[in-house]
């Protein structure tokens, strides 16, 4: 106020200093009435310890730690500089940040550099004869809005809110890129040994033919079994085919997931890793501080409450400066002359009083997007809880029947070797043989199914735990 006093113009008359007084007042009253726009939300009510857990500790093992495996390693440090979404995510993130410069140029003043010139004939009535005259105007030209109700602060603070939330999201993309393709390499592998176990059974279903046609031609075996075995060749010919077909797809979404052309060829590990460590769960409370889309869905929710308040302030006045000052002559010489000075000082004050229920609208409309927000803060923090409840559920359920699965693939191999004995005696017909064949090359499969989907757990249960990466 001293500084508009002391230039002391007429451009800026007495009542001008009676509308910021008013003003000031009242801001005292609204900041009083308004208050700060609380951001605080109470956490959700979560339980103490996870109702399935049995490995609790702190979460500290990284991401790709258990798994020990080079290939892995390499292929995810691919997808992190090559995947095409997680491109996408660090644009978004680019634009955040440049979306917050933006907000934090809204509190500094603007100023406007304007330089003119023009020429024309100028009509001297006096002495009857005419003159070129070339006018230049030099003018500087300063405008601040002034933040009266801390409007432009919230403006800052939703910007800032708005990156933090991006990062976020980035940081969430990150470990969905690396779960994603975690988990497409082990179902690709998955299919290595699934084609493996195709091509033995159908080695081990020509070795069989061969055996019941010699029997066949001395007359020991029958043509059924003729041509029951060579049934198991053609129907494991038709399966190897349809492995080999899985193979090439689940690589194909490896290389999509790397960014790369999907040819289906690709360097691969030959076995599914063991994994005998169990992973520490930590409790439910730390989910809110390690899962950065819960991160995410928070700082959204802090953001509507900041945009709430703004537009609460949108219904107060606005206060601008204005400063002028510029140089004018009709010859440029004549620029370095004291004469030749312009400045002017200008305030204003906006002050909106019928916008037909728009202001109010938007303050209300403001208020439903906070309460959605904090709906799906919470829906986001139960789902992120159930998603650890069912990956501890599943993890017991799998290692039970991964065990079952191992003793059911040792006995039907001992009932194989028994039956090819007792089939080679003539004590048993081939068709129990064949039987025989199929439930152990069954438990094989199973075998290595389940190994995936242990594997597959654990993936996801590092992802609900938020795992570091």
């Amino acid at each position: 106020m001293t500084i508009l006093h002391a230039v002391g113009c007429s451009v800026f008359p007495p009542k001008v200093f009676r509308i910021i007084g008013i003003l000031s007042l009242l801001f005292s009253l609204v900041s009083c009435a308004s208050g700060d726009f609380s951001t605080d939300r109470s956490s959700p009510n979560l339980p103490p310890e996870w109702s399935r857990d049995f490995t609790s500790g702190e979460v500290s093992v990284e991401w790709l730690s258990p798994f020990g495996d080079e290939i892995l390693s390499r292929l995810v440090n691919c997808a992190l500089e090559s995947n095409y979404m997680l491109k996408t995510e660090e644009a978004y993130l680019e634009e955040a940040f440049q979306e917050l410069l933006i907000a934090k140029s809204t509190a500094l003043p603007v100023a406007a550099l304007f330089l003119s010139r023009s020429r024309g004939r100028v009509q001297d009535s006096g002495q009857g004869h005419s003159t070129i005259s070339s006018p230049i105007d030099l003018n500087l030209s300063v405008n601040w809005e002034m933040d009266l109700w801390g409007q432009l602060s919230d403006i800052q603070q939703a910007a800032q809110l708005y990156y933090a939330a991006q990062q976020a999201r980035y940081e969430s993309a990150k470990r969905r890129v690396i779960s994603d393709t975690t988990s497409t390499y082990f179902s690709a592998i998955e299919a290595v040994e699934l084609l493996n176990l195709a091509q033995r059974r159908l080695g081990n279903a020509n070795e069989s033919f061969e055996i019941v046609n010699q029997g066949y031609l001395l007359g020991i075996n029958d043509a059924l079994d003729l041509y029951l075995a060579q049934s198991v060749v053609e129907t494991n010919e038709s399966q190897l085919a349809e492995r080999q077909q899985l193979l090439l797809e689940r690589i194909a979404q490896l290389q999509l997931n790397l960014g790369l052309y999907p040819d289906g060829n690709m360097e691969l590990g030959s076995n599914l890793p063991v994994i005998s460590a169990p992973t520490s769960t930590g409790i439910p409370s730390e989910l809110l501080t390690n899962r950065p889309d819960l991160q995410l869905v928070w700082l959204q929710l802090l953001t509507a409450d900041v945009e709430s308040a703004i537009a609460h302030k949108n219904r107060f006045p606005v206060l601008t400066l204005t400063a002028n000052i510029g140089l004018a002559s009709r010859n440029p010489p004549d620029l370095s002359n004291s004469e030749s000075l312009l400045w002017s000082l200008a305030g204003g004050v906006i002050q909106p009083i019928f916008e037909g229920g728009r202001l109010r609208a938007l303050e209300k409309q403001a208020d439903a997007r906070i309460t959605q927000a904090e709906n799906i803060y919470l829906d986001t923090v139960n789902g992120a809880i159930a998603e650890v409840e069912n990956a501890l559920s599943d993890r017991r359920s799998l290692g039970q029947s991964f065990e079952s699965a191992l003793n059911a693939e040792s006995s039907a191999d001992a009932a194989l070797t028994l039956a090819l004995e007792q089939y080679q005696r003539g004590l048993i017909q081939y068709i129990t043989v064949l039987g025989s064949q199929q439930r152990a090359f069954d438990a094989a499969t199973t075998v290595i199914q389940l190994r995936n989907l242990l594997l597959q757990n654990r993936i996801q249960l590092q992802l609900a735990l938020g795992v570091p990466l």
